[in-house]
């Protein structure tokens, strides 16, 4: 080996020795900065574990949610509106919902601030859920409500329906001594009406009450008088002819006359068979409801007529329309 290559040698060595110590520094942050990626790797995978858990619980609030959208229109088919509602109240769920997922799914890429955001987002939702939750059961209580003052609405009805049967049977039996052409009872309108012709109440323009007249006011004053709950109208009619009037009548018109016929026919139910006053209302119709043609003399005949309409107190029913307890 020559001079020259001897003095080389040790130059190449340490040269060497140098490059090796350059390489292992690298190494070694090359290894702190994968252990800090590692780090923020874990921190993520934590994150991404709590969000799977707020989601999965977010889940089970839906899958709640959606059993009672599905009991409310169950239990409330009648209710097409309220239905409706609920229908919509689903799909904004279901909307929030995907939202959510789209949030979530966006989390793995995101930067430490865009996270926050998101989660932030996320407890927006859930606010909105509950939010909507409560609604929920509020619409539910108020249909329960609505559904219970419905059933006892159709009780009062019920109740007030067969009542009538019942009143128009006793005035029926009561009156068995009258002929058609002198009086009918019926129902109408939820109401019984007692039709007496003027033959068997009234001379021909006059407005005091015969006896035969007398005799059926009795009758319905005696079933009327067990009844404490029966609203009492009282209504005049006459058929169209012009009434003529005298010098010594109190009477103009044809409103005059049933005016008077039914305030007659109402004192004596009143005073002299005891019907209570505070029951009881009279009125005049005149010439204007009548029930047959005014074109013939038997159309005109059953046109002039007192009409005893008897209805059962509605105050309940008022009351649960009105909204009072």
């Amino acid at each position: 080996m020559n001079k020259k290559t001897l003095l080389i040698a040790p130059f190449a060595c340490l040269l060497l020795l140098s490059s090796c110590l350059v390489t292992k520094k690298k190494y070694d942050e090359q290894v702190a900065l994968a252990n800090k990626y590692l780090a923020e790797k874990n921190d993520c995978g934590d994150k991404l574990t709590a969000a799977n858990g707020t989601i999965d619980d977010l889940n089970k609030q839906i899958a709640n949610l959606n059993d009672e959208i599905q009991k409310l229109k169950d239990n409330n088919a009648s209710l097409e509106d309220k239905n409706k509602k609920l229908a919509a109240l689903k799909d904004e769920t279901e909307s929030i919902c995907a939202k959510v997922r789209e949030k979530l799914d966006e989390i793995t890429n995101s930067s430490a601030s865009e996270k926050n955001k998101l989660m932030k987002d996320l407890a927006e939702k859930e606010k909105d859920l509950m939010a909507k939750s409560e609604e929920l059961n509020k619409l539910s209580h108020d249909l329960d409500e609505r559904d219970a003052k419905l059933r006892n609405m159709q009780s009062l009805m019920a109740r007030k329906d067969s009542a009538v049967q019942a009143l128009k049977k006793k005035l029926t039996d009561a009156l068995l001594g009258f002929n058609n052409s002198e009086l009918s009872v019926s129902v109408k309108d939820g109401k019984v009406y007692v039709s007496m012709s003027d033959k068997l109440l009234f001379s021909t323009g006059s407005f005091k009450v015969d006896e035969r007249g007398k005799e059926a006011l009795k009758k319905i004053a005696e079933v009327l008088n067990k009844q404490t709950d029966i609203n009492i109208n009282i209504e005049g009619h006459t058929d169209n002819k012009a009434y003529v009037s005298t010098t010594s009548s109190p009477i103009n018109s044809n409103w005059d006359l049933s005016v008077m016929r039914a305030s007659y026919v109402t004192k004596i139910m009143v005073e002299d068979y005891s019907v209570d006053p505070t029951h009881i209302i009279p009125s005049g119709r005149s010439k204007f409801f009548p029930i047959e043609s005014n074109e013939t003399a038997e159309g005109r005949s059953k046109n002039r007529r007192v009409e005893v309409i008897l209805e059962p107190d509605m105050k309940a029913i008022m009351d649960i329309l009105n909204g009072v307890n």
